[in-house]
Formats: structure tokens, sequence, C-alpha cells
């Protein structure tokens, strides 16, 4: 049996059973309220240096227009997956914070959730993009200038964004909150609507077509792109190998760039693929719980790790991102020596006329 929109849900069902009311509410309260803030909180930090290298003068090239798509969309996945995940399962278990989930919650879950199924439509999407941009630099590198190029990475990340938007519009029509009981004012519900009911929403839109749009198909193009990036690589590297010819700066950075992207790819398939087994009803209600929890919180580690990948892997960015804080930590230091040259006197300023920092430039 399908089992529908699981990034959000925290009454996920079957029928007319709750999953929580089998003793897995402590279990989603460790994956969804102790590690996925965790992983979130520094992923978060991770995405803010992210940008700062991304949005540098210094970062041209076309791939760093779908980066910088990636990195805004995996820091709204994060906040969304707070959000919607770990607090409602942290005040689940705190009867003291039952207004949050009786009042609260239940307003906030339809654009919570609307904003992490955009995202993560945007976000996937735009890995394949990238991937499709990396494969025609490396393996057909006379069709770049026609096809990778700043207009066309932007109308295709606008393109995305767009189809995203109109998409996930359903989704906003398919839930409303109701009271929990006719005279309650401050405990809510969320109910499905006629249309959440309808076999063309419940069945088609939430299950085939969220399974084949973001799980199927993208992972299929991105395995293939993947694997044909790597084979050429392999075969670039050979071939320096065996003629032995000194790389060109700009070899060298496609090269490192396509890496780069190798290695997102692989971690984005490794935390993916566990959301597609997790959309089906076969592995029995126990383990699917368990799976669901470890699914999710992969889901938003993924969103959080790309800033170790950046700086392990990417040299340009490591390049970046030292020289922006080099600059930032030079600015006060210097200030604080320039005082102090002033105040011993002139026999000393004169020993120290030369910049503080000459030999430490790049």
């Amino acid at each position: 049996m399908p089992v529908s929109e699981l990034n959000l849900k925290v009454n996920i069902s079957v029928g007319n059973e709750y999953l929580q009311d089998n003793g897995h509410t402590q279990l989603m309260f460790i994956f969804w309220g102790v590690i996925i803030p965790i992983i979130g909180v520094i992923g978060f930090i991770g995405n803010i240096l992210t940008l700062i290298v991304l949005f540098n003068r210094e970062m041209t090239s076309t791939t760093v227009y779908f980066l910088r798509t990636l990195v805004v969309t995996d820091t709204g996945i994060i906040v969304g997956c707070i959000l919607g995940l770990s607090s409602i399962s942290i005040t689940q278990l705190n009867p003291k914070m039952r207004y949050f989930a009786d009042f609260i919650y239940p307003h906030m879950y339809t654009p919570v959730n609307y904003m992490v199924m955009t995202l993560q439509f945007i976000n996937v999407w735009t890995t394949v993009a990238v991937s499709i941009e990396r494969y025609v630099a490396i393996c057909h590198p006379f069709r770049v200038v026609h096809v990778c190029n700043k207009r066309n990475a932007l109308i295709l990340i606008g393109s995305i964004s767009v189809i995203s938007i109109a998409y996930n519009i359903p989704r906003c029509f398919a839930i409303s909150v109701t009271p929990c009981s006719e005279n309650s004012s401050d405990c809510f519900t969320i109910v499905t609507t006629r249309l959440g009911k309808t076999e063309g929403y419940e069945q088609f839109y939430t299950v085939y077509s969220y399974m084949v749009i973001i799980y199927i198909v993208p992972l299929v193009f991105l395995g293939i792109l993947n694997t044909l990036l790597i084979r050429e690589l392999t075969r670039m590297r050979m071939r320096r190998r065996r003629s032995l010819p000194t790389p060109t700066p700009n070899e060298n950075s496609e090269t490192n760039m396509s890496t780069l992207l190798v290695v997102i790819v692989m971690v984005f398939i490794l935390c993916q693929t566990p959301g597609l087994v997790s959309q089906f009803w076969f592995i029995g209600q126990d383990v699917m719980i368990k799976w669901i929890c470890v699914s999710n919180t992969l889901f938003v580690f993924n969103s959080s790790v790309n800033f170790l990948i950046y700086t392990g892997v990417g040299r340009k960015f490591r390049k970046v991102l030292f020289k922006t804080f080099k600059f930032i930590i030079k600015r006060p230091v210097n200030r604080i020596k320039s005082s102090y040259t002033q105040n011993v006197g002139t026999e000393l300023v004169r020993l120290t006329n030369k910049p503080v920092y000459e030999s430490e430039d790049v």
C-alpha cells in the first residue's frame, strides 16, 4: 500500500490507524526532535557561509548560479523540516506545550508543507539541471558557449521555480483546519478536504506523480549523467598521464567543478533513495515507521552537508572562503596594530613602515 506525503505529515495513517498509536512517538522524538535540529543548525550555519562565498565576485562560473539555488533551497528545507517535524515531535511529549500542538501547528501545517514540497521540487530538478550543465561542459566542450551561459542558466532556474510553485498549489486545498469541537476556540485539528479525499489527488497526485517526478525520473537522470561524468573524468586523467601536458588553469577549474558536482550528486542519491522506498507499504508497519524516521533525517542531512563537500573538494571555494574571512579578521587586527605603533613613538613607527600583513597577502 502506498504511503503519501511522508516528508512532513506527523499523524501518519494507514486507513484509520495512526502509527503513533503503536508507541513510536519517542522514536520520532529522537530522530525528529533531537537529531534533525542538531544537523539542521549545523547545516544552516554552513549554508550561510556557503552563500557568502558563492556570492563573492570571484565566483563567476555559470555553475555557480545553480549552486546558489541549491543552497537557498537547502536552507529553506532545513527551516521547514524543523518547523514541521521537530516542533511537533517535541511538543507531543510535553503536556505543557499542548497549545502549540493544538492551536499553532494545525494553522502552520499547510504553508510549511507547501514550502518544503516546493523547495524540494526546485532542489531536485536544479540538481538535475546542473548535472546536465556539467555533462555538456565536460563531454561536449564545443557546445559550452551556446548552452552553458548565464542567460540559459537563469531561464532554466526560473522555469523550474515557476513549475514547482504551480505544481504544488493543490496541496494548499487538500487540507483544512477545523475546531476540535463546536465550542472549542483553542483546539484545532487538521482534516482532509473533499479534494484531498479524491482518488485523483490521494493516489495519482500525492503518490504516483510525486514518486515519478521527485524520485524515479531525477534519480535515473542523475545516475546516468553521473556515470558519464565519472567515465569522462577518468579518461581525461588517463590522457594527461600518457601525454604529460601541463593542464591549463581553465581545465583544472572545469575538472574540479565537475568532481565537486559528482560528489554532491552521489550524496544526493544516497540520501534521497530511502525516501523513494518509503512511498510503498510493503515492509511492515513497525519497520516502516523506523524507515520513515531515518529517511526524513537523511532528507535534512542532504540539505546540511554541502558546505563540507564544498570545503573538502572545491579548491576555488576553499580559496575564496579563506580569503573572505582572512579579510574580515585582518581589518580589526590591523587597526589594533596601527594604534599600538602610533603610541610607541616615531622610532618604532619608522621601523614598521611596511604593512603588517604584507607577507600573508594571497
